[in-house]
């Protein structure tokens, strides 16, 4: 009887595991240089299920250079780094994608490698997850010929800038750069094809935080925080 009971459990848990309502995509590598104040990363999670998903965020830190510091915003709150699950939920309706996660590495200008894994669970069922562990890569990426078809595009430098920006991209297809504001309103976009580098006049723009969005097949496939600062 006891060897029954023990199968049973087993069975069990494997059903819950295998039970997922949610689908979670996006950056799974972010460059950038040591010297820039943070890497940023963006997750996009979809409720599959057929009903409404309340859904918080879980931080697990892999690996992180001692000298380096990470953070995450989710549910429109964000959180130190001694946070580790959300206290805010996110309300994702059925079929819907919430894009309100952003993960966050700050180097301190050293060299390093952070890896961190993200995990977005309903309030319901703390087994109901799925979880994408994104790698921090702070390294030197000015140079184009080190950024691969891959990372697709390098972060801004310099970042806060007040008048130009630069940055490096390596696409097989044509492609779009949107700048957008912290509103989602389109301010300059730029087409994009090849490898090269690109210079941004930026000075005519307001201060404060805005999103590089590289568009490519009609879908953004990366994004790149840029602050002008006045």
């Amino acid at each position: 009887m006891k060897k029954i009971s023990l199968l049973v459990i087993v069975s069990f848990q494997t059903l819950v595991l295998f039970s997922q309502s949610l689908v979670v995509t996006g950056d799974t590598i972010v460059f950038g240089d040591p010297s820039d104040f943070q890497l940023e990363s963006h997750l996009y999670v979809k409720n599959v299920s057929s009903s409404t998903a309340l859904v918080y965020c879980e931080k697990n830190v892999i690996i992180q250079n001692q000298t380096g510091t990470n953070n995450y915003c989710w549910g429109g709150t964000c959180y130190g780094e001694n946070i580790i699950i959300s206290t805010k939920i996110d309300t994702i309706l059925s079929g819907d994608q919430s894009s309100g996660f952003s993960g966050y590495y700050q180097p301190w200008e050293v060299s390093s490698t952070a890896r961190v894994e993200y995990c977005f669970f309903l309030d319901s069922d703390v087994n109901d997850r799925s979880c994408i562990t994104v790698t921090y890569e702070a390294n030197k990426i000015t140079d184009v010929e080190s950024l691969s078809l891959n990372q697709k595009i390098g972060s801004f430098f310099p970042n806060p800038t007040k008048e130009y920006t630069n940055f490096s991209y390596n696409v097989n297809r044509l492609c779009l750069l949107q700048i957008t504001d912290i509103l989602g309103n389109v301010v300059k976009t730029f087409e994009l094809e090849g490898d090269g580098e690109k210079t941004i006049y930026v000075a005519d723009l307001h201060k404060g935080i805005y999103f590089g969005n590289l568009i490519e097949n009609g879908e953004i496939v990366k994004i790149r925080k840029l602050i002008i600062n006045k």
